[in-house]
């Protein structure tokens, strides 16, 4: 199962028309730089609204790899190599919804003083434990309405219009009330540090994953996210209270259920989704799925693991492969303390 985000795996692919240059932006030991959130989504717009040459050229000259993955992977409107490329971009922008996004982002998002702090906390914290960890050069973008999160080696981008607010009008017409949920601003740093991490420190693509492996997987990532921010795991996670308290009358019946039929060991897509996916509660109602439970277990493991070391250092924990092993160091038996 892949994560639900666009991942660009191995090199990025820089440009290589007159059109749109493929100098180098930025370098590798930039750390500094990269603890801020760069607003690329304000050069489109005013490249956009203005039509600014200026604007063009910064995205073009400054920012290729932003501008590249916007046009191409997010979008999906063409090849930047495309004759007339700038002017179909700008025509998607100025749509009369695209500019109600964009409106409403820039009320919203006046500054992302919080953000940028938060986030510069969790990469610099990882970067301490692991001198081999990239801190990202990270973005923000207007995705309309597409993916909310883009990774690749070193990069980090942030679609604001994914997070205006789980009551945001738009989102009515188009997302269920669960997907919703997680359309919040306070998701915001979890979703952006949790699938850079994933990039950074991911499955191997070339081996089958079992549900057990993506418990202690998702559990890892968010466990050490919400040790560098300092906030409980229910936070980090995004669990009401009302979930938690689900999930602790339902954990021993659940983990016993996948205990008797195996399923920690299988490596079915149906499954893995049904524990460790967002659902509705139409879906809990029909036993077709347990809305992130999977994520509670993986949680509770990596909480009661950690005690077992509490001196290991971030880095080592989140290249830790042995999800067996895991397992059992912490104990974790939900069954056996009722």
């Amino acid at each position: 199962m892949r994560r639900t985000l666009l991942f660009l795996t191995g090199c990025l692919v820089f440009f290589s028309s007159c059109r749109w240059n493929a100098d180098a932006w930025w370098t590798d030991d930039a750390t500094e730089k990269n603890s801020h959130i760069f607003r690329y989504d304000r050069l489109v717009d005013e490249f956009v609204s203005l039509n600014s040459f200026s604007a063009l050229q910064q995205m073009n000259t400054e920012y290729p790899v932003p501008t590249r993955l916007l046009i191409e992977n997010v979008l999906g409107i063409g090849s930047v190599e495309d004759a007339h490329i700038e002017q179909r971009l700008r025509d998607y922008f100025l749509d009369s919804t695209m500019q109600v996004l964009l409106q409403d982002v820039h009320h919203e998002y006046s500054d992302l003083d919080r953000e940028e702090s938060e986030l510069a906390t969790v990469f610099r914290q990882v970067k301490a434990s692991d001198e081999h960890f990239k801190v990202p050069f990270i973005y923000t973008q207007i995705s309309g309405l597409n993916q909310s999160i883009v990774v690749g080696d070193s990069i980090l981008g942030i679609s604001l219009d994914k997070y205006l607010g789980r009551d945001y009008p738009l989102y009515k017409k188009y997302y269920h009330g669960f997907q919703r949920w997680m359309m919040d601003r306070s998701r915001l740093v979890p979703d952006a540090a949790f699938y850079y991490l994933s990039h950074e420190y991911p499955l191997d693509e070339h081996e089958t994953h079992t549900l057990l492996d993506y418990i202690v997987d998702y559990g890892k990532m968010h466990w050490v996210i919400a040790r560098c921010r300092n906030v409980s795991l229910e936070e980090e996670a995004g669990f009401s209270p009302e979930r938690v308290e689900w999930y602790q009358q339902h954990e021993a019946r659940l983990w016993k259920w996948l205990q008797e039929h195996k399923a920690l060991e299988s490596a079915d897509s149906a499954i893995v989704a049904a524990f460790m996916l967002p659902c509705s509660e139409e879906a809990i109602i029909q036993k077709k799925g347990a809305n992130q439970i999977g994520l509670w277990f993986g949680l509770q493991i990596i909480n009661r693991y950690m005690k077992t070391c509490p001196k290991m250092p971030a880095g080592e924990l989140l290249r830790q492969r042995d999800y067996e092993e895991i397992l059992r160091k912490s104990g974790y038996n939900p069954v056996e303390k009722k």
